[in-house]
């Protein structure tokens, strides 16, 4: 009999990385969790989550084994980094990353791991149990599901919220105004944990608009997208391979007459898309 496996959610970096709760749905599930990891994450959304489905820019590798063969990565999204890991119980993303040639587009489906180093500090990261290359197409499309997912989440807690302003029983009015138990059990947890209200909700739309600006589907003013090629141009014609320093970007920038304000600007936008990355702080490489 095969064992149904947990939906992969389709999350931005900022929701995941912001949550911390850890939920086992049974006590023997506690008990028996492999490495003594959760079944679940609570995000500050209320989601439930065991297993994620991702699509971003890999920007670093590195082997952290000390002699066996376990590799980090960084991936980005326009909303910010996912951190995973693999080893000898993930041999085909090890044998992966081993390999890859950064930057790169990727997508990963993975189980969500938590460390807790003390008990007010969270570490998330991925344990990929698939890892393939993928495109800018398949990495918008991604962001494009991701942000409409995310609102839908977001839409729910705001009504939820917005019904039960004031009373007493907070659970229990969310049970009765949640639209599935599963929800119900989400928000009631999040609100008791994260104790986030409007403000968040306003922060991820904010986030969730950042994502979808950020990809060309939809795009800013002509103007923009034609400052935007200028820098992207002079990076790519600056660049020697190990990317180029902020510093000498602009200065060759201001010999050409392009206006400090304009690079910074366009360097934002182009790291937001994955067009370009930082490996490390005031180095600027773009991916081509």
């Amino acid at each position: 009999m095969m064992v149904e496996r947990e939906v992969a959610f389709r999350i931005f970096a900022k929701e995941l990385n912001d949550s911390d709760l850890t939920i086992h749905s049974t006590i023997d599930e506690a008990i028996n969790s492999e490495d003594h990891t959760p079944n679940y994450l609570l995000t500050p959304l209320g989601s439930m989550v065991n297993r994620v489905f991702i699509v971003g820019v890999i920007t670093e590798v590195d082997n952290v084994g000390n002699g066996s063969d376990t590799w980090k990565a960084r991936i980005v999204d326009p909303s910010g980094a996912f951190t995973i890991y693999a080893g000898q119980y993930q041999p085909q993303a090890a044998i992966f990353l081993s390999s890859v040639e950064v930057p790169a587009f990727v997508s990963v489906v993975g189980k969500v791991r938590v460390y807790k180093p003390d008990p007010d500090t969270s570490v998330i990261s991925l344990r990929p149990e698939e890892i393939h290359l993928a495109d800018e197409d398949l990495r918008n499309g991604w962001v494009i599901d991701t942000a409409e997912l995310t609102l839908d989440r977001i839409d729910a807690f705001s009504a939820i919220l917005s019904s039960c302003e004031g009373v007493p029983d907070l659970c229990g009015c969310i049970k009765n105004n949640a639209s599935s138990p599963e929800i119900f059990e989400g928000v009631c947890l999040a609100i008791d944990n994260y104790g986030d209200g409007p403000e968040y909700l306003d922060e991820m739309r904010s986030v969730v608009k950042r994502c979808i600006v950020s990809i060309d589907l939809v795009s800013s003013d002509n103007e923009d997208l034609d400052q935007e090629t200028l820098v992207m141009d002079l990076l790519v014609e600056l660049d020697g391979g190990k990317g180029v320093e902020y510093g000498h970007l602009l200065s060759v920038a201001g010999s050409r007459n392009i206006n400090e304000n304009i690079v910074d600007s366009a360097i934002r936008s182009l790291l937001a898309k994955g067009s370009c990355y930082e490996p490390k702080i005031g180095i600027i490489r773009p991916i081509i």
